[in-house]
């Protein structure tokens, strides 16, 4: 663990350097939750550093599914000392008051003293009565051994709290999977061994079983596990709305009637451990890593009809369930997605649901592991783009070198300046079709847009000339932000590249920028005037609202867009 930290450190540092920036919380936050991104555990994240007095936010995350919004907070406790120290009550408590008091102030309208937190705390301000849930995400590089937090309510809303030290993300790390495994204790926890039916013919890739799960038992396992039960496409509760209406309505009226009407629950898992067999009839001990992958309505819409009414009883209600159990641990990550897919067939799903495992980004990586980018001029040392479609790659491939020498060469064919993610990418292409309005809105609600623009693309489309050109779009949106120091950088930089994209793409070789791995020369006067007038531009609303909100209009866009080169040099 101690070499891990080690490790991880000297790579957040390395990041940092490579963009000219220090290695600071927020590049510990964005990688961190960038691991949790990966197992499911968080949605996209944005990272901010906010801390006043009584008050402190390190990074957010917003789910709504219809009327429904489902809010994620991050603080931090970041020490960047190695061997890590051991975290002490004094010392994590402050930063968990921190949290809470950070929502009682988002109630009291903190956004109308504050810019910089202004989104998540408008969002919990105006989004009272539609916050089903809070959670709170502890990151530390320390060790913590001894928190226990019990859920708290908060304006009438429940709000629960998750401990990330360097410890736990470790085991996460280490284990070779992307999330931590659900171990189910059917007989010791639950006092509830389920009998089930095989499938009738074998085969090399998977079991699976056919059961009844009395309802009582799937509302205690949804109670401890909550959504890390559910895949991503399916994860978040609706509200009683739609069939969801008509589940508790079954539930409350002919509970006896559940299994009949219903369609039941379809589940993927790792491993079963059975009991002996002594009459031929299986009869299942545990179950390791459930993912409920259709069915999540089903589970949620139980467990909030027994909580919420007490009247209600479900000892009466029972699910069918189908459980696929995977016999290749190395393909979990391959067919989960395409088993959720099928099984919701009947929905809409969108490719975003499955974004690591799309055609798109598997092709890109592919790519970026065998393309190697030409050599800067004065230098004969090529060296390649790293693509990381699932967080942590780089890392973890750096580390399957076991010397010294052979890591250090690893990081002169891939060096640190050169590492993209998928929010990297989606910024440079939605920027470079010119929409900065939407990137502008963050990373998770541009990634979500990004997701949406990619569905539809022939994987075949995504060739070498493709990705030379994307690669293009990522030295001149690197260029541009390296030449910015203010804090709405972000901002600018978007702008900036759609404004360049609008008026000058024909100008502009990608080509040619790919084979030189800079920027000409030439652009770099015109690239100082774009950024000089995009501050001056997002910073000056004509209705005196604040930057970030005026930079994600439609409008604010539009106006720069039109605006000419001789504009520019008369500010």
């Amino acid at each position: 663990m101690q070499d891990f930290a080690q490790g991880l450190k000297q790579h957040l540092e390395g990041l940092a350097a490579a963009k000219n920036e220090e290695y600071s919380v927020k590049t510990f936050v964005e990688n961190i939750a960038g691991y949790l991104e990966e197992a499911e555990e968080l949605d996209t994240v944005d990272v901010c550093d906010f801390q006043r007095p009584g008050i402190q936010l390190n990074g957010y995350a917003i789910n709504e599914v219809g009327n429904s919004i489902a809010i994620d907070l991050i603080v931090c406790l970041h020490t960047k000392i190695v061997p890590p120290l051991s975290i002490h009550k004094n010392e994590w408590d402050s930063v968990i008051k921190r949290a809470i008091g950070f929502i009682k102030k988002s109630f009291t309208g903190l956004h109308l003293a504050n810019d910089q937190v202004y989104d998540i705390a408008k969002k919990i301000y105006d989004s009272k009565e539609l916050i089903s849930q809070i959670r709170v995400f502890f990151f530390t590089d320390g060790i913590t051994k001894t928190i226990q937090l019990e859920d708290v309510e908060v304006e009438g809303i429940p709000v629960s709290f998750q401990v990330w030290d360097i410890e736990r993300i470790y085991r996460m790390r280490s284990s070779g999977r992307k999330k931590e495994p659900i171990l189910i204790d059917l007989e010791g926890k639950y006092g509830n061994p389920l009998p089930c039916l095989p499938m009738p013919v074998a085969n090399d890739h998977y079991d699976s079983y056919m059961l009844i799960v009395p309802g009582i038992l799937l509302s205690q396992i949804y109670h401890d596990f909550g959504e890390r039960l559910i895949e991503r496409n399916v994860r978040s509760f609706l509200q009683v709305r739609g069939v969801n209406r008509e589940i508790k309505k079954t539930i409350t009226k002919e509970p006896y009637m559940f299994l009949a009407y219903n369609n039941g629950i379809s589940a993927t898992a790792e491993q079963i451990e059975f009991f002996p067999s002594t009459d031929g009839v299986k009869v299942i001990k545990s179950i390791r890593d459930l993912q409920i992958v259709n069915g999540g309505q089903t589970t949620a819409s139980i467990y909030h009809a027994a909580q919420k009414d007490k009247d209600v009883d479900i000892s009466q209600v029972f699910v069918q369930m189908k459980l696929t159990v995977i016999k290749d641990p190395e393909k979990m990550e391959e067919m989960v997605p395409t088993i959720s897919f099928c099984a919701n067939s009947q929905n809409k799903i969108q490719t975003a649901d499955f974004y690591s495992n799309s055609p798109f980004h598997r092709k890109l990586e592919h790519l970026s592991r065998t393309e190697w980018a030409p050599a800067k001029e004065g230098s004969h040392r090529q060296s390649k783009w790293f693509y990381e479609r699932a967080r942590g790659q780089y890392l973890d491939m750096k580390n399957k070198h076991i010397t010294p020498a052979k890591k250090r060469l690893f990081e002169e064919d891939h060096p640190k300046g050169k590492l993209f993610t998928k929010t990297d990418l989606a910024k440079y292409i939605i920027s470079w079709e010119q929409l900065p309005h939407i990137v502008s809105r963050g990373n998770q609600k541009n990634f979500d847009y990004f997701s949406k623009t990619i569905k539809d693309i022939d994987v075949e489309q995504i060739d070498k000339n493709y990705y030379y050109k994307t690669i293009a779009k990522a030295i001149i949106f690197n260029t541009i932000s390296e030449m910015i120091k203010t804090k709405n950088r972000a901002n600018i930089v978007t702008y900036s590249m759609a404004w360049l994209s609008y008026k000058m793409q024909e100008q502009i070789d990608l080509e040619d920028i790919w084979k030189n791995q800079a920027v000409p020369s030439i652009l770099m006067d015109t690239i100082k005037l774009v950024i000089n007038a995009a501050h001056n531009h997002i910073t000056n609303s004509p209705n005196g609202e604040i930057y970030s909100e005026w930079s994600k209009r439609e409008e604010c866009w539009t106006t720069f867009r039109d605006m000419s080169i001789e504009e520019f040099l008369r500010l």
